[in-house]
């Protein structure tokens, strides 16, 4: 995951200095984070991780040093993670760092915030050093070679960073494709309750965005997070259309009988859906079977809804009890869909320095 949005959101007082952005290149074996995890480093602040320790540490330091030669603007470090920085993690990883121009920043976040669509940022990187592209999804990518055009409709649908090899024997040359967007997955959560507070309070910090509905305004806190859209309706139902495809739904309303119909057209409308989950206990669920064969739907479809929801392993009976088991099993599910749709990762490491 990258972390565009919330620097951008951070760097406001620094926005028009120059900076340093640290990321996450090549990494192989057991890493603090991965590909794609960046950092903005002026002489006074950071924002943004690349995962802590004594890695961060020399990251900012190189950065800094950066800041202070007018002849260099870029540069590669691979580091082993081991005794050098007083680490076990075992792994490598590849730093790469690359120089903003005063005001360059902030013509990125600035597009960043005022674009109506999706965006990627390509560095190129040679030998000569780092050269930046900012693609929309307007834009004609002919000119690119098929890889690189491959890996920018992926980070413009998907919250993604890739690395495309070059043909050329040198590992100085390559191309990182980042999304300027952050959102990696959707959930819609039908009810303002105390549960559906508790998960919306657990689940907002994660790289997601979420609908959340309910009929009653006074239900909703004053304070909702920046990436939550609450949706105040007398139909619950009919949010169920705008909602994107592969979202994760949780039904969790203040009425048994709405809880029915918003499965029902969930069954109906959402045959896309990542998840269906509905709050309540195996009778609920035995119930709610029973209804919905009534209504027509076959044992396999009705077999999509998932109910009780979380993991029952970390019990507790408490709202945020249950959020934790709830927002823990959909971060599970949406891994486990990063994991068998990730292309495969870079396999080699070059000379470390």
């Amino acid at each position: 995951m990258n972390n565009w949005t919330d620097m951008a959101g951070t760097f406001d007082a620094d926005q028009d200095s120059p900076a340093v952005l640290v990321t996450v290149g090549r990494a192989k074996g057991s890493t603090p984070r991965d590909t794609g995890a960046n950092m903005l480093i002026t002489t006074t602040k950071c924002v943004g991780t690349i995962g802590g320790g004594r890695l961060e540490y020399q990251a900012i330091e190189k950065a800094r040093e950066l800041l202070q030669d007018e002849n260099r603007s870029s540069e590669i470090h691979e580091l082993p993670l081991g005794p050098e920085l007083a680490q076990c993690c075992g792994g490598y990883v590849e730093l790469l760092l690359h120089k903003f121009r005063k005001g360059e920043t902030s013509s990125i976040f600035n597009r960043l915030s005022n674009s109506q669509k999706n965006l990627a940022l390509l560095f190129h990187w040679s030998e000569a050093g780092c050269r930046l592209q900012v693609i929309s999804e307007e834009d004609s990518l002919t000119y690119l070679n098929k890889p690189v055009q491959a890996a920018i409709e992926r980070c413009l649908t998907t919250s993604a960073s890739e690395i495309i090899e070059s043909d050329q024997s040198s590992s100085s040359v390559f191309t990182l494709v980042q999304s300027l967007h952050d959102t990696e997955f959707h959930v819609t959560v039908f009810g303002a309750g105390h549960v559906g507070r508790a998960v919306i309070t657990t689940l907002s910090p994660l790289p997601c965005r979420i609908i959340w509905v309910d009929s009653r305004a006074s239900e909703f806190p004053v304070d909702i997070p920046k990436n939550v859209q609450k949706v105040v309706t007398a139909s619950e139902v009919s949010a169920i259309a705008g909602c994107p495809v592969g979202s994760y739904f949780l039904v969790m309303t203040h009425s048994h009988q709405l809880d029915l119909e918003i499965c029902d057209r969930l069954l109906t409308a959402k045959e896309d859906a990542a998840f269906i989950g509905l709050i309540g206990s195996k009778t609920k669920k035995s119930k709610f079977e029973k209804r919905l064969a009534t209504r027509g739907f076959d044992p396999l479809v009705i077999s999509r809804i998932t109910c009780p929801i979380g993991l029952p392993e970390l019990g507790g009976k408490r709202p945020a009890e249950i959020a934790l088991g709830i927002v823990a099993d959909i971060l599970r599910r949406h891994q486990q869909a990063k994991s068998r749709s990730a292309p495969r990762r870079w396999d080699k490491v070059s000379n470390s320095i």
